[in-house]
């Protein structure tokens, strides 16, 4: 006798429960940003704290509920943590005075895309180690979770003990030879050549564009990331502030192709399309990650008036740099002059 399906009711309930239980998160979620922003990251020096927090994730795995646990620890509770606090610290370094925190979330961003990008291959995995499939989604998880917590701040750890050492070098050599390709690329491959690697691209199998869209969006990027805080450029924080408002935008486009994919991934175009819109966020012609940053993210986060203060910043910096360090005092009085003349109109 075939078993029976459980009521429309049943069902419905065990629906509406999943999205209470998800909307209770993503509002904890937010509430906690506050907080964890103002707690000092420790750059993973502190031992206890990482037993502290295996001892801690052991204990929920073995006590919290097994209903609980398929709605925290999967796609959707990794998507909470590793995509919605980085991106809004993310926006609010950039948006603020202080340079150090940019570097922080940079740091973040370079290894988080390092360990989605390693760990793309995981559902064909999975469906060969069954213990894979049962518990990848826990791993991915906690493993996030380690990075972005400030107490554990694994993201930091793992850069300085392995990609300053042993990727940095190799990252700087690779920029130099891929910018090289780049600016080969534009100038040999026309328009008029351009749909020869669109009709190449289009015959690909599906997997393997996800793949291409991926790496275009990461590999590029990451390496660049990594030379602009390891390396003492012209203007560091110009370079800092790009891939970091970057980073925000491309994980967006991740995670909405992620979750589009499901249902509009076999449609031809789709994954051009999400090429087209990576391409158009990195390369210097476009830039497009600026625009969609200031016009968009910053907006919708009310860091507006922020920005602004940013910017001045930045002027400010470019100022000093272009003048003589003599000159420099009596310059800055006079931009002070200038912000101020309406009010001494005023007055």
């Amino acid at each position: 006798m075939a078993d029976e399906e459980p009521p429309a009711e049943e069902m419905s309930e065990k629906e509406m429960a999943k999205w209470l239980i998800l909307t209770i998160a993503v509002v904890f979620v937010f509430a906690l940003i506050p907080i964890l922003s103002k707690i000092k990251r420790t750059r993973g020096k502190k031992i206890i704290y990482h037993l502290i927090y295996v001892a801690t994730a052991v204990v929920l795995l073995l006590l919290v509920p097994e209903e609980f646990q398929d709605m925290c620890f999967s796609e959707t509770g990794v998507l909470v943590i590793g995509t919605i606090i980085p991106i809004y610290e993310s926006i609010v370094a950039v948006c603020t005075y202080a340079e150090s925190d940019d570097v922080g979330w940079l740091q973040f961003w370079i290894v988080s895309s390092t360990f989605s990008y390693a760990t793309e291959f995981m559902d064909t995995i999975a469906d060969n180690v069954p213990f894979v499939a049962d518990h990848w989604y826990e791993i991915e998880f906690f493993v996030t979770l380690w990075f972005v917590l400030p107490w554990t701040d694994g993201s930091t750890l793992l850069y300085d003990l392995v990609t300053v050492p042993y990727m940095a070098p190799l990252f700087q050599k690779a920029k130099i030879l891929m910018d090289g390709k780049v600016q080969m690329l534009f100038v040999v491959v026309n328009s008029g050549y351009l749909w020869i690697l669109w009709m190449t691209f289009m015959t690909l199998p599906e997997e393997a564009r996800r793949f291409v869209v991926i790496a275009a969006g990461t590999v590029y990027p990451m390496i660049a990331s990594t030379v602009s805080i390891t390396t003492k450029s012209a203007s560091p924080d110009y370079e800092e502030t790009f891939w970091l408002t970057y980073w925000c935008c491309y994980s967006i486009l991740f995670v909405a192709m992620d979750y589009l994919e499901t249902f509009v991934g076999s449609i031809k175009g789709f994954y051009s399309i999400c090429l087209c819109i990576t391409v158009y966020l990195f390369l210097p012609m476009f830039r497009g990650a600026e625009s969609v940053f200031r016009k968009v993210l910053v907006p919708l986060t009310g860091q507006y008036e922020n920005m602004l203060l940013r910017d001045a910043l930045m002027v400010r910096h470019e100022m000093e740099r272009s003048i003589k360090k003599e000159h420099v005092r009596n310059v800055r009085v006079k931009a002070a002059e200038v912000f101020l003349m309406d009010d001494q109109k005023e007055d």
